[in-house]
């Protein structure tokens, strides 16, 4: 791993542990629960195009050779990531944006599944794929379920 790569991952370890926290930092509070959640995910796509590097990191791409500590501490971002996507979708739930029915951890799961499979597919292309390209078809297809 590249000095630069393990700035960056330590960079990323500094997202606050609380879900809300994390929501706060990456996504105003005026806005709704969706918009919170579709921000997050934005903000994680554009990030991959920005740093192809980390993108190997998160992806795990890159930490074949490396000490199992670094794999921990990209699943732990992955976890608080989609923990905060979870919250959001909790604001969400309590300003009635979303049907009653609506399991924000199994949607905020499919929500982190979504961006992995972006950033792995952008990586296996040779940085080729843009992560967000359909970003805003994907998103309304992504929530058609979901919103009330």
């Amino acid at each position: 791993l590249r000095r630069h790569d393990r700035r960056r991952l330590h960079q990323l370890d500094r997202l606050p542990d609380d879900p809300a926290a994390i929501v706060e930092e990456l996504a105003p509070v005026r806005l709704g629960g969706l918009r919170q959640a579709e921000a997050i995910i934005g903000m994680l796509l554009g990030f991959a195009q920005k740093n192809r590097g980390m993108t190997r990191v998160l992806t795990g791409d890159a930490l074949v050779t490396e000490d199992d500590s670094l794999q921990t501490r990209v699943n732990q971002i992955h976890d608080r990531v989609e923990a905060a996507l979870k919250q959001a979708l909790r604001i969400a739930a309590s300003r009635g944006e979303t049907a009653a029915d609506v399991d924000a951890a199994a949607q905020a799961n499919v929500l982190m599944s979504f961006v992995a499979g972006r950033w792995l597919q952008y990586a296996k292309s040779g940085f080729r794929r843009d992560p967000a390209e359909f970003w805003s078809q994907q998103w309304k297809q992504l929530t058609a379920g979901v919103a009330a």
